[in-house]
């Protein structure tokens, strides 16, 4: 009988206990879907001005804009020049291949001659693997070095 008492009495503390929930505070009440931001995933992004404008190119490339593929072409090789300013020693002689071989498909592409996007893409990769990236991760920044092979 003791057991069988012990048992209700503590079923009962039990049963009590998980209803008392805390009361939310003020602020929580005035919580709803539409006013408030839940982050999810932290996005990653790169800050270099290079990647953005070969980016840029790949999405004119796919939609047949010549023109604007021409332009972000030139404007990622200057963005490249500028960001490999401070490179020395190999890493600055592969940078400067890179460019000109970008330099020497621009031309091509002008002249109609590059047929696939794969020649701008492995061109661009290729440039990309010796300049520093600066990567924006949620709300800050960070310094990624030169791939080495």
């Amino acid at each position: 009988m003791r057991n069988i008492m012990f048992v209700l009495i503590i079923g009962l503390l039990g049963i009590a206990a998980c209803d008392q929930a805390p009361a939310p505070s003020g602020q929580a009440k005035l919580r709803t879907k539409e006013n408030t931001t839940v982050f999810e995933d932290d996005a990653v992004t790169d800050a270099n001005r290079s990647v953005q404008a070969f980016g840029e190119v790949m999405e004119a490339f796919e939609k047949g804009d010549k023109e604007a593929v021409s332009r972000h072409l030139q404007e990622g090789i200057n963005a490249l020049a500028n960001e490999g300013k401070s490179m020395e020693g190999e890493v600055k002689v592969r940078l400067e291949r890179a460019i000109k071989r970008l330099e020497r498909l621009r031309m091509e592409y002008q002249q109609g001659k590059v047929a696939t996007a794969d020649d701008l893409m492995n061109a661009i990769s290729e440039a990309e693997n010796d300049v520093p990236h600066k990567l924006l991760v949620g709300y800050t920044e960070e310094e990624v070095g030169p791939q080495k092979n």
